[in-house]
């Protein structure tokens, strides 16, 4: 897990504005959910997509719940916050409605800025351990969080190989 505020996110794009979802935002928690990577392989073979299906459901189901008990904590403490759903949350009142898909705000943006992993190549977010198998959540809070440093890029394992995209 790893913070960003909204002084780490200055700069970004629409979808790292953590006032979007929470007028008083000051910080947001982002976390991943590893997903089972024994089962990756059989799904992308097509011989058995029914057990990643679940799993992947799973994951989003509990980066979803993960968020929203951060939320109803922070919230009893007096520290507005507001739970991000893992998946399909977009804005609305851009040309194209919730079917331009541009998020509330980005898990991935949030994902890199706090120091989760780093963008690879097919833009998806990776880290050393699980590439990029995992489901992000995150809460955004009023809280006033001391965040992560991003990883090192020099510590960004991507080498543009392409097989992403294979």
């Amino acid at each position: 897990m790893g913070i960003a505020t909204l002084q780490t996110l200055a700069g970004g794009p629409p979808s790292t504005d953590l006032t979007y979802v929470l007028p008083e935002a000051k910080s947001a928690v982002c976390f991943a959910v590893p997903l089972d990577q024994s089962i990756i392989e059989k799904f992308l073979n097509k011989e058995d997509c029914r057990s990643h299906n679940i799993d992947n459901r799973r994951a989003n189901t509990m980066a979803s719940g993960m968020s929203l008990e951060l939320a109803t904590f922070l919230n009893m403490r007096g520290r507005p916050s507001r739970p991000l759903a893992a998946n399909s949350c977009y804005r609305g009142e851009v040309p194209g409605g919730v079917y331009s898909e541009l998020p509330d705000l980005s898990h991935r943006y949030l994902a890199v800025r706090s120091g989760l992993g780093y963008f690879g190549f097919s833009g998806n977010v990776i880290r050393p351990d699980v590439g990029a198998a995992f489901i992000l959540g995150a809460t955004v809070t009023s809280a006033e969080l001391v965040p992560t440093d991003p990883l090192a890029p020099k510590e960004n394992y991507c080498d543009q190989c392409k097989l992403c995209l294979a």
